[in-house]
C-alpha cells in the first residue's frame, strides 16, 4: 500500500503540485486594478459617507492620556506617537497592508467589504499582486483575522511624491466591516472648515516594529488644493514615515469620520518640511464608488 505524507510542509514540496497554487497557501492573488484620471473626476464641494459602529463594540479613546501636577493645576501630558488599543472601536478599524513584494503600508475600513488606503501602496501595473489587509494588527497578532484584496479602484500617484489624490478603495474578499465597523468620510467645500476642526492619524510606521501608532490633537498648518483632491499639511512628525502611508486622518466622535489618508512629505521653498495627507472630494468620491459597485 502506497502512504502519502499529509503534513503541510512536506505536501506543499511534492513537484506535481504547481508552483502558483502552492502561492495560494500563502497570498491570494489580486483579479483587478483600475486608474482614475485626475481630470476626469470631480473637484471640490462637500461630500460625506456614513460610518457603522456594530452594537457590539465598545466606543473608546485611541489613548488615554498621562496627567501631571504643577502648581496645583492638573495637566494632560502631550500624545505623540503613542501606541493605542486596536482592540477597541474605532481603532479596530484600522489597519496593516501587507504587499506581496514585502512592502507595508496602512488602511483602514470605510465600508463593509472596503478597505481605503493609499494609491502609491497599490502595486499598479503588475501582472500578479496581493495585497493583505489585517485589522488590529500588533506584532504578528492577527486577533480579527484578515483578508486580501480582490480588486481597487482610484488614483495612481505614479511615483510623483505626495499629491492630494493619492487613494484607492479596494475590496475586499472578506466583509471585514460588517463585523468591526468602519469610518466614514467628509469632504468640505469650505477650506475654514478643515481648519476649524482637530484631527488623529494612525498607521504602523516602521519604527514601531509591527505595532500601531497614533497621533493625537493634530492642527493643520497648510492646504493646497490638487484636484480633485487637497493636499492637507501637517508639521513635521519625525515617525510619521514608511508604513503610515496610507493611515487614516480623521475626526474622532463617537461617529467618526475619515478626511485624508497619509500620502507622503514634501517641502515647499523656504517652508518647512511637512507631512501631507491627501483628501477632498475626490477621497470621499472613491469610497462612494466602492459602496456603490462593490459591495458584497
Amino acid at each position: 500500500m502506497t502512504t502519502i505524507d499529509s503534513a503541510p510542509g512536506r505536501l506543499l514540496e511534492r513537484t506535481e503540485i504547481p508552483s502558483d497554487i502552492r502561492r495560494l497557501v500563502h497570498a491570494i492573488p489580486g483579479q483587478a486594478q483600475h486608474a482614475v484620471d485626475p481630470a476626469a473626476a470631480l473637484a471640490g464641494g462637500a461630500a460625506t459617507t456614513t460610518p457603522y459602529r456594530p452594537p457590539w463594540a465598545t466606543y473608546a479613546e485611541p489613548a488615554v492620556a498621562e496627567t501631571f501636577t504643577l502648581d496645583g493645576q492638573v495637566f494632560a501630558e502631550p500624545l505623540v506617537h503613542e501606541e493605542p488599543n486596536p482592540m477597541l472601536y474605532p481603532m479596530c478599524t484600522v489597519g496593516i497592508v501587507l504587499n506581496g513584494d514585502g512592502s507595508r503600508a496602512s488602511g483602514v475600513l470605510v465600508g463593509p467589504n472596503l478597505m481605503l488606503t493609499a494609491g502609491h501602496v497599490a502595486p499598479w501595473g503588475a501582472s500578479s499582486w496581493s495585497m493583505e489587509f489585517v485589522p488590529a494588527f500588533r506584532l504578528g497578532d492577527r486577533p480579527f483575522g484578515s483578508s486580501f484584496v480582490q480588486s481597487y479602484w482610484g488614483f495612481n500617484p505614479g511615483g510623483n511624491g505626495p499629491t492630494g489624490y493619492d487613494y484607492v478603495i479596494c475590496k475586499l474578499f472578506n466583509p471585514l466591516g460588517t463585523v468591526l465597523g468602519w469610518m466614514g468620510s467628509q469632504s468640505w467645500g469650505d477650506e475654514d472648515e478643515y481648519s476649524r476642526h482637530r484631527y488623529v492619524s494612525s498607521g504602523y510606521p516602521g519604527t514601531f516594529g509591527g505595532r500601531p501608532a497614533v497621533e493625537l490633537n493634530m492642527g493643520i498648518r497648510d492646504i493646497d488644493d490638487d484636484s480633485p483632491g487637497k493636499e492637507l499639511e501637517f508639521a513635521l512628525r519625525p515617525d510619521l514615515g514608511p508604513g503610515w502611508s496610507g493611515g487614516p486622518l480623521w475626526v474622532h466622535t463617537p461617529n467618526p469620520f475619515v478626511v485624508g489618508v497619509c500620502s507622503g512629505q514634501e517641502k515647499d521653498g523656504l517652508d518647512p518640511t511637512r507631512v501631507v495627507f491627501a483628501g477632498g472630494r475626490g477621497m470621499v468620491d472613491v469610497i462612494q464608488h466602492g459602496l456603490t459597485h462593490m459591495r458584497p
